[in-house]
């Protein structure tokens, strides 16, 4: 269902501006123009918190313009922007799939796979990035400190 609000603003007669808030979806468009070129990324999740002590399995799928289904030449290829934080291994068996590992400290870095989006004699390189925040695990135990010197009572 869609919420409809209505404002009306008079400037020199009458305009009636309608502004339509379709329900909430988990989607994530993004735009980026940069000196003629355009790159629209959309997803429902490009960005992802991870525990130290676990690992996610991810898999890539392209869409054409439209939103249509579509292949890309060759296997894509995946990395990670900093190897020392997250480990990115593709699935032996389905290289569209790959397991994600934290690897390191508690930082933020990207999973990367890149494709060859011109299915004829041409390369053109599409890059989908998927941010992984690697956060500290669950507590498994803890520490008392000595916070300052001791006061007299």
């Amino acid at each position: 269902m869609m919420a409809t609000n209505t404002i009306t603003l008079q400037i020199g007669g009458a305009l009636d501006l309608i502004l339509r808030q379709p329900e909430p979806e988990i989607e994530t468009i993004v735009t980026v123009r940069y000196q003629g070129f355009t790159a629209k990324a959309k997803g429902n999740q490009m960005a992802y918190t991870l525990g130290n002590d676990h690992f996610i399995e991810v898999k890539v799928a392209y869409v054409d313009a439209a939103g249509n289904p579509a292949v890309v030449d060759g296997a894509p290829v995946w990395s990670s922007s900093d190897p020392s934080v997250l480990a990115v291994d593709v699935d032996a068996a389905d290289a569209f799939s790959a397991k994600v590992t934290p690897a390191g400290p508690a930082r933020t870095a990207q999973v990367k796979v890149s494709a060859d989006a011109d299915l004829g004699t041409g390369t053109r390189e599409l890059i989908t990035l998927l941010d992984v925040e690697v956060v500290a695990g669950e507590a498994v135990a803890g520490t008392i400190s000595v916070v300052g010197d001791p006061q007299p009572k």
